[in-house]
């Protein structure tokens, strides 16, 4: 699968920030995706979702269907999606914002084997999560 493969697909992938937790990152199908992910992405949401809930969240955002944001905070993830899917142009901010945060984040090296490799592939070292938004400038390699 290629980077062009993902145009229109909704879709989550994983990365590890600066101090070494984990966030997962939602597309809807538009969001820029780093040539990292692109041979994870079968991972992260199948395998987030099988992980025992562990944490407590803030939700960020008043939105219709919170639940996969909810559902990754709860198990430790800071939880992104590309919102500017839903403005006009003239609002768009051009980045992942933060939907729902983890009170007791995970780190690296809390994931399962499989997952640790998928999330250390697209490292953020210039990113703490928690901030409300992501620019896509921060990616690697987009």
């Amino acid at each position: 699968m290629t980077q062009d493969d993902l145009d229109g697909i909704d879709m989550a992938w994983m990365a590890v920030d600066a101090l070494g937790q984990v966030a997962i990152f939602t597309t809807n199908g538009v969001g820029p995706v780093p040539s990292t992910v692109v041979a994870w992405i079968d991972i992260t949401e199948q395998e987030a979702e099988s992980l025992p809930e562990t944490s407590g969240f803030d939700l960020l955002v008043n939105v219709q269907r919170p639940d996969d944001f909810v559902g990754f905070a709860k198990r430790g993830f800071f939880a992104y999606d590309w919102s500017d899917v839903h403005r006009v142009a003239q609002r768009r901010v051009d980045g992942y914002e933060l939907q729902a945060r983890p009170l007791r984040p995970l780190t690296l090296t809390d994931l399962p084997t499989s997952m640790q490799i998928a999330a250390a592939a697209t490292r953020l070292p210039d990113v703490s999560f928690g901030s409300s938004v992501i620019p896509a400038s921060k990616l690697v390699e987009v």
